[in-house]
């Protein structure tokens, strides 16, 4: 990929601060970290050197969601193509590349001539692309003073000096040599932990008929090597189950394949006209419970959902049955933030662990052309026989049989089954108390830099934008996490559940915010009054506006009078200034509307300094940090979900009355 040339200067290409230039390091080149630096490209206006490593070539720009190593062109996205743009201030930025600018010479014949609309599906290749394609369009954008370094390496150690951090990275290879990168932030996109290895793998680990990762560089070619007639047993039933029955029927298979999970749940698939829809519901009546127990939770959940169906009419095999859980469960997340609050760290644990094949599944369906593969195998048809099962039973052990040909399955309730191969689709490790992972070994264990998220012990502690909780409950300076990680502080800070924590729309809300936050760290990294702002206070303009003037002035009735001209001047100008600034298209129009939003607070200043008698210095402070928290607020209101309906393109059409399949 074409970039920048790095800056050199005497000191070395591996220096912090090299004639001014300040350094952003990126560790992970999946979706998150490519994003995150898209984002720091678009907005850094100062000199920069954003440096993105990456340790697996196949991941890069896709991580194991989109990457090539992890993929084929039978793997589609479980989202419609209007949904899935990087931009969330440009709901159509996707459609537009796809299909006006990318460059489809390597795509198969069947995708080479196909119009994208709002409702198709996309494969995840192209998405791929796509990213790495946007991160070349911003590289050449950029600040001239901006500039992309990618490297290859593994990050193993990450450590505060000076002021900032050194990342410590080696090449590939068993001998590859060790860098050192001194860093002035530094954000975390290694994206998920390592896959779960269950007990009852420790006989079977080894062998080649077991596949412990199916998103591992070189798994499609294992899938490839599966027999067309064998018979494949796949663990855990979520969406990576589905991706291993579409990497076996694109590689040929035609054998019987087991869909084992203790629950036996399984994703539903959306109606052919199916449209997100964002409900209200009524706080659960079980919440006004003085103490929230495992058994009232567990009750009041399933009564209240009984009490929705009937509300809403859902009849079982209708269209909206398909979706009534879904769209309950994103209702409900309001209240699962107040669930996890008042309930027992234990407790809340226990039930996300016992309950989380269930939550997964019911959190999200499938659309038809990953459902779909696994559900007519299901069936079956005249001439096409069933090949799918699914079972709901509690795998006890395997050991290889046959001369390790085969792989026994004994289980706790039902007979033992022999199969060919074991495909391990339950899911990724959490647990960041014990991550397997050096870098992360290291910064929860060696430096303390970094804590298990307590109440959920899914991924660690972060704070607002994503800052790096230490161990001792501070906010670690510099340090910020994008990705997988953040799981336990998406379920306690916004409700979410499920695969929904590590979305499309869930992640770039992360990056956009987090690359804001870290372009402000570097301009304010002298200006310690910045520093100072409430975690939080951005959320509303009248709470920032008060806290400014209480900040200023303590006597009424002047301090409610500078609150009304705060506020007053945050909504009529401040704000919309800020919110075409961050909403521009390019370079240019981004530094015009700074010059105007820059301008304007100016004039504002001097008009507050006459106005309240304001120091020089005062009035600097107030405008100052009036520009932060108006610009954190619509950094926020951007990344709102609920407001992603203002859709004013081309395509609004097609979101009110999605095609049918066909059309």
């Amino acid at each position: 990929m074409e970039t920048h040339a790095p800056m050199q200067s005497p000191q070395g290409p591996d220096n912090a601060m090299r004639d001014g230039v300040q350094r952003v390091t990126v560790v992970g080149a999946g979706f998150s970290g490519t994003l995150t630096a898209i984002r720091l490209l678009h907005f850094a206006a100062t000199p920069l050197e954003i440096c993105l490593i990456e340790r697996e070539e196949g991941y890069r720009y896709g991580g194991i969601a989109f990457g090539q190593a992890s993929t084929n062109w039978a793997h589609m996205l479980n989202i419609q193509a209007g949904r899935i743009t990087l931009r969330r201030e440009r709901p159509e930025d996707f459609l537009e590349w796809a299909n006006e600018e990318a460059d489809r010479s390597g795509w198969p014949r069947k995708w080479q001539y196909h119009t994208f609309g709002v409702a198709c599906v996309v494969p995840r290749r192209i998405f791929r692309q796509y990213l790495a394609e946007r991160l070349r369009g911003a590289v050449a954008d950029a600040h001239a003073d901006v500039t992309l370094r990618e490297l290859t390496g593994e990050v193993f150690d990450v450590r505060a000096q000076g002021g900032g951090y050194v990342v410590r990275y080696a090449d590939a290879g068993p001998q590859g040599a060790v860098h050192e990168l001194p860093s002035d932030q530094v954000v975390l996109a290694t994206g998920h932990l390592s896959p779960v290895q269950a007990p009852f793998y420790h006989r079977v680990k080894d062998s080649d008929r077991f596949i412990a990762d199916p998103y591992a560089p070189g798994a499609q070619e294992r899938f490839q090597a599966v027999g067309p007639e064998e018979t494949v047993l796949v663990t855990g039933s979520a969406l990576s189950a589905f991706d291993a029955v579409i990497s076996l029927v694109h590689a040929g298979h035609r054998g019987r394949i087991l869909i084992c999970s203790r629950g036996g749940h399984l994703h539903g698939t959306y109606p052919v006209d199916h449209e997100h829809d964002i409900w209200q519901t009524r706080r659960p009546p079980f919440l006004d419970a003085e103490r929230l127990t495992p058994e009232v939770v567990v009750e009041g959940i399933r009564a209240e959902y009984a009490h929705l169906r009937e509300e809403h009419g859902v009849e079982p095999g209708s269209a909206l049955d398909a979706v009534f859980p879904e769209r309950v469960m994103k209702a409900w997340e309001p209240y699962v933030i107040e669930l996890v609050s008042r309930m027992d760290a234990r407790d809340v644990r226990m039930l996300l662990d016992r309950y989380k094949s269930l939550i997964v599944t019911s959190r999200t369906s499938t659309v038809r052309e990953i459902g779909g593969v696994v559900r007519s195998r299901m069936r079956g048809f005249n001439g096409a026989p069933k090949t799918v099962e699914v079972l709901s039973a509690r795998i006890q052990d395997m050991r290889p049989v046959e001369d390790g040909t085969r792989i026994r399955v004994v289980f706790a309730d039902q007979p033992d089954v022999v199969v060919d191969r074991v495909v391990n689709c339950l899911g990724n490790n959490t647990d960041y108390e014990h991550p397997g992972h050096p870098l992360w070994q290291g910064l929860v264990h060696g430096h303390g830099y970094a804590r298990p998220q307590t109440r959920t012990h899914r991924g660690i502690e972060v704070g607002t934008h994503g800052q790096l909780v230490t161990a001792d409950g501070t906010v670690a300076p510099g340090l910020f996490g994008v990705g997988p990680m953040r799981q336990g502080d998406e379920t306690t800070r916004r409700g979410r559940l499920g695969a929904f924590v590590f979305s499309i729309g869930t992640l770039r809300n992360q990056c956009f915010d987090t690359a804001m936050e870290v372009l402000r760290r570097l301009k304010s990294a002298s200006d310690e009054e910045q520093m100072d702002i409430p975690d939080g206070i951005h959320h509303c303009l009248i709470r920032s506006s008060d806290w400014i003037a209480a900040d200023l002035l303590t006597e009424e009735p002047d301090a409610t009078r500078l609150r009304e001209r705060l506020l007053a001047h945050a909504r009529e100008t401040a704000f919309p200034n800020a919110v075409n600034h961050l909403q521009a298209q390019d370079r240019t129009e981004r530094a015009k509307y700074r010059r105007i939003l820059d301008d304007d607070l100016a004039e504002f200043g001097a008009a507050l300094a006459r106005e309240f008698g304001l120091t020089a210095q005062q009035a600097r402070r107030t405008v100052s940090l009036l520009a932060t928290l108006v610009e954190k607020h619509a950094v926020h209101t951007l990344c709102d979900i609920t407001r992603l309906a203002g859709w004013d393109s081309g395509y609004a059409e097609q979101v009110k009355h999605a095609p049918k399949k066909g059309e």
